[in-house]
Formats: structure tokens, C-alpha cells, sequence
């Protein structure tokens, strides 16, 4: 790469990004590898500090690289994890006791962080959907690979939940699903809306994220065959990661 013209020795970051997007797309960077460290880009190649983050910044934003506290940015996987609504929330999935989260993964477990509040006050909104003033706040950190991907919290009635066994960190194969459809209230419909919008300063932690990247929201409504809500799940996934597949029947 050379330096444009009338700016001696500095570089584009939109440049250097599609350097290494090209060494990460065909391989000639396997994930793990470790991109070069600033000081080695700065020295090297003439480039001020504030050009490498910003086209780092960009790749993270892009999921082809993230950043380890005190070890530098490493590529990542440019495969995306294609998330089939359908195929993940069916009953044959839950009932056989394979976990949802899964299916988006081929096959693969995630790593989950599980806080479950059993019993306390529900949030406005979610009292509002779910007619309750107590609720089970089941909340979710997946990773894969080391790298976060979706952070997933659940809004449940407390007493469903404890009728359940939903109530606790450990639901048993198949999940909650399956505990609900042991305690005689199972799944039968569910309803997602999709949002997409900049990530909030907490989310950009949590998922490890660049600035200015985006993020997919996704709140999902499950009810029994009586059309009661069962569950408000709210989805928070990296954008660059996902990519949402559905299948329709004309």
C-alpha cells in the first residue's frame, strides 16, 4: 500500500481496513490470528495512531476482527451464523431436548452465562404485556468460540415460572420450553419483531463490540394454546454475526 498522493506518509483507514478485510476474507488470516499491534503499523508504515484504531474500529464493526484486553485485535470467523426463526423454535427441537440456541450453531452448544431473578417486579412495559405485577427475569450471555454473540433476557409470570421449574439457572434438556410443556401450558405460537439500530454503550461491552457498530433486536412473544403469553424474550445480537433467515409457505 502506498501513501496518497499530497499525504506523505499517511494512509486511509478505510485503506488499511480493506487490507486486512481482504487477508481475512481468503484465509490468508485464520481467526486467532493477531493483526499487527499499532506501534508495529505506525513505525512500518508511516500511519498515525488514530488511523489504525479507526480502521480497526472498522473490521470489529464489520465482525471481522475483535480485540483481546492487552494481547491486540485478532481476526475472526467471517462466516455469519445463519438464525432460522422456524426451524429454532419448533417443538420437535425442544420436545427431542436439544437446546433452540443450538440450531443456529449447527450442532454446537454456546457458552451461556445464566442470572435468573425469580421473583421480582416487572418492568412497566413488560407488566403491561404479560398482565402481571411479578415476574421470573431469566438473563442470558451466549458465546462462542470466546466471542460473545447474543445477549437473550426472558420475562416469564413468577408463579408460571416456579410451576415450572423455570425458576432456577439449570432448566434440563430442551430448556424452558419443555418445562412448560411438562407443566401442562406448552408453546404453541410465538411472534417476533425485528429492529435494527447503534449499538448502546453497555451492549458495545457486553458484545465486544467497535464503535458505531450495530446491533439486531429482536422481542419475541410466546403463547399457549389458550393464547395466554407464556414468555416476552428480548434479543440483543452482534448485526455483523447474524444473518436472519425465514422460510414461508405461498
Amino acid at each position: 500500500m502506498a501513501p496518497r498522493k499530497g499525504e506523505p506518509g499517511r494512509f486511509l483507514y478505510k485503506e488499511l481496513a480493506a487490507e486486512f478485510r481482504a487477508q481475512i476474507q481468503s484465509g490468508a488470516l485464520a481467526p486467532g490470528d493477531m493483526l499487527p499491534s499499532e506501534t508495529v503499523l505506525m513505525e512500518g508504515r508511516g500511519v498515525a495512531r488514530s488511523t489504525v484504531r479507526q480502521a480497526y474500529d472498522l473490521l470489529k464493526a464489520e465482525g471481522l476482527a475483535a480485540s483481546k484486553q492487552g494481547k491486540g485485535v485478532y481476526a475472526l470467523n467471517p462466516k455469519k451464523i445463519v438464525r432460522n426463526a422456524q426451524k429454532r423454535l419448533s417443538r420437535e427441537v425442544w420436545e427431542s431436548g436439544r437446546s433452540i440456541w443450538s440450531i443456529d450453531l449447527e450442532g454446537r452448544e454456546p457458552n451461556a452465562q445464566v442470572e435468573v431473578d425469580a421473583d421480582i417486579e416487572a418492568p412497566g412495559y413488560i407488566a403491561g404485556v404479560l398482565s402481571v405485577q411479578r415476574v421470573c427475569r431469566r438473563r442470558r450471555v451466549f458465546s462462542l468460540d470466546d466471542r460473545t454473540l447474543m445477549v437473550a433476557t426472558s420475562y416469564l409470570p413468577a408463579d408460571l415460572a416456579q410451576l415450572a421449574s423455570i425458576d432456577q439457572v439449570d432448566t434440563g434438556p430442551g430448556g424452558m420450553y419443555a418445562r412448560l410443556s411438562d407443566a401442562g401450558r406448552a408453546p404453541v405460537d410465538a411472534k417476533e419483531r425485528i429492529r435494527a439500530r447503534v449499538a448502546m454503550p453497555d451492549e458495545v461491552d457486553v458484545l465486544e463490540l467497535g464503535a458505531g457498530a450495530c446491533v439486531i433486536v429482536i422481542e419475541r412473544t410466546v403463547t399457549d394454546a389458550e393464547e395466554r403469553i407464556l414468555e416476552v424474550n428480548e434479543m440483543t445480537l452482534d448485526a455483523a454475526r447474524y444473518v436472519l433467515e425465514y422460510d414461508f409457505k405461498l
